[in-house]
């Protein structure tokens, strides 16, 4: 089973590549620190599996899942690591494309657990996870936390860059967008999500885990 890896620590990704080595039945192909960077890694090793953080910089896991799912060739699933447990990241998980979902608490046997189900063609949800998707609202009906949803892709990209302390010249050169667009982008965030100042933006990502500023 070839599967790559992303989060943002490099200690997580040293554990994990240290537990898969001493199992034959995986083979880490590589490990990402950023989203951008993991679908970079997916295209170009095209693994089985992609175990991904949702907190990462630049891109986040959410949308790196959305880009990996629908990339058409790759083949790849993805199974989501994470520190979140509240509903509406593991519904945006799923509704994004995510095969997978477990919390970094698991042990290693339940993360190889989930990987071989998903590979079988199982949904997998972690166990401390399934009670807090159980109830009236089905799995995945939520592509995205509330306020988030009232964004477009880019305008949560700029979102998550703005709270990361880049400049506006620096999310335009990463983006590929002018310095103009970016204050267009800017303007809208805080009117859609009521905030007058980047300090606010910066506390609504870290509130909905775009960012975590370690």
């Amino acid at each position: 089973m070839k599967i790559v890896l992303a989060d943002d620590h490099q200690m997580v990704l040293d554990g994990l590549q240290r537990c898969f080595a001493s199992d034959p039945d995986f083979e880490v192909l590589g490990t990402a620190t950023d989203g951008e960077e993991l679908l970079e890694l997916v295209v170009r090793t095209r693994p089985d599996l992609a175990l991904v953080d949702i907190t990462m910089p630049g891109l986040n896991g959410l949308e790196a899942v959305r880009a990996i799912t629908r990339r058409s060739g790759t083949g790849t699933r993805c199974v989501v690591l994470s520190m979140h447990r509240e509903k509406e990241f593991v519904n945006a998980a799923f509704r994004n494309g995510a095969s997978g979902y477990l919390l970094k608490s698991a042990s290693f046997t339940d993360l190889k657990d989930a990987l071989r189900a998903v590979m079988r063609g199982e949904k997998y949800v972690g166990e401390r996870v399934a009670d807090v998707i159980m109830g009236p609202e089905p799995l995945g009906e939520q592509e995205l936390p509330p306020l988030l949803s009232r964004l477009t892709p880019r305008e949560r990209q700029t979102l998550q860059l703005l709270a990361e302390g880049l400049t506006v010249k620096q999310i335009g050169e990463k983006l590929g967008i002018s310095h103009k667009t970016v204050h267009t982008f800017r303007a809208s965030l805080m009117q859609k999500l009521d905030c007058k100042t980047v300090a606010e933006l910066t506390r609504v990502a870290l509130r909905m885990g775009l960012t975590n500023l370690d």
